[in-house]
């Protein structure tokens, strides 16, 4: 009787040995859901709060009754839409550059396909996949064994459109004329100036001394950035794909080159869409520091960036004397719609593959 008591008691260790781990992974795992859906929920209300707001500015300057009292050039936002479209197919072409630079097989119309769809995953998608994991995860399908090479692509062809972006907006700081600004406008210009060109600085710093001196990841002061918290994973990551692309130099210039042509072409579906739905508007030469500043406003971890970037038209088209930037905005939000629209047009025609390829994301153990 003893025994069988024992053994009983043994028992019950054994179980509550395996339930009780079980039970806190499972607590864990709830936990973390639950702090991903609060964070989204507060990224919508941030958006919905911010987007309220501007309504409510816009409202009191009569911006909405004057939008649709006037007669619209719809040749100038046909051209708008066209311009963005156009924008999407240099960076999809940029992407598939920096992802042949390491040797990998991919097709341009690959590239264009599911850089479409990716677009459509990062308007609409909600912590599912995003796009660019979307693109790596394609790729990576395609060749496994590169997995690091084609996660550098997406990072790369991301560090490169943000610093051109940022090259565009301070270069064209440089000639642009403040005399005609109003003194608070200038001087908060100048400060949007000082911010963009000390970033701009640090970044081809970064990719120099990296590039033409990769015995600095040896150095004391780079062992110091790597143990700051966050962010010293985040150097070395940048790093290790600097790296990568240390012995293509050709292609990571060119596709500097192919940047210009996003923002030349962002450029002018900006302009074009103000031409086409107001009377007043920034110049178009000014439009090119409106345009870097908006689209990385844009890419604000907001629910599809809404809000960010409608943020900043609105303060920069008011510093270039314009009260139309909202309205702006929002035309041209539904250009960048309309590109998400086609990138559901490929979703449809490959969405058994896509399906296929989120499963098996989802599926994927962490490491």
């Amino acid at each position: 009787m003893l025994l069988r008591a024992s053994r009983k008691r043994g028992g019950d260790r054994s179980l509550l040995t395996i339930s009780v781990p079980f039970i806190l992974q499972s607590v864990v795992v709830k936990n973390k859901s639950s702090k991903r859906h609060l964070i989204t929920a507060f990224k919508f209300g941030l958006s919905i709060a911010i987007l309220w707001y501007l309504f409510h500015l816009a409202a009191q300057d009569d911006e909405f009754e004057n939008f649709f009292a006037r007669q619209k050039q719809w040749g100038w936002i046909g051209l708008g839409f066209l311009g963005t479209i156009g924008a999407h197919l240099f960076g999809f072409y940029r992407w598939r550059v920096m992802v042949r630079a390491l040797d990998i097989p991919f097709t341009l119309i690959d590239a264009i396909r599911i850089g479409f769809i990716g677009v459509l995953f990062n308007m609409v998608t909600v912590g599912v996949i995003g796009g660019d994991a979307l693109r790596a995860f394609y790729v990576t399908r395609q060749v496994k064994d590169r997995t690091p090479e084609v996660i550098s692509s997406v990072v790369a062809d991301r560090i490169i459109g943000l610093l051109t972006m940022f090259s565009v907006a301070s270069t064209m700081f440089l000639f642009l004329d403040t005399t005609k600004l109003a003194e608070s406008d200038a001087a908060n210009l100048n400060k949007v100036f000082r911010v963009v060109l000390v970033l701009t600085s640090l970044g081809y710093l970064g990719i120099l001394a990296i590039f033409f001196a990769p015995w600095i990841t040896q150095t004391r002061i780079y062992q110091t950035l790597m143990k700051l918290p966050k962010f010293g994973e985040l150097i070395n990551k940048l790093t290790s794909v600097l790296l990568m692309y240390r012995t293509r130099p050709g292609a990571v210039a060119f596709c500097f080159l192919l940047s210009l042509g996003v923002n030349l072409c962002f450029a002018i579906a900006i302009y074009s869409i103000a031409v086409g739905t107001t009377d007043t508007h920034p110049s178009f030469a000014d439009h090119f520091v409106i345009e870097p500043i908006a689209m990385v406003s844009n890419a604000a971890p907001l629910p599809g960036g809404i809000g960010g970037m409608e943020s900043a038209m609105q303060l920069l088209y008011g510093v270039f004397g314009s009260t139309s930037g909202l309205i702006v905005a929002f035309g041209f939000r539904f250009s960048l719609l309309f590109v998400a629209i086609i990138g559901a047009v490929f979703w449809l025609m490959n969405r058994s593959k896509v399906s296929n390829l989120m499963n098996s994301t989802a599926q994927e153990p962490k490491k």
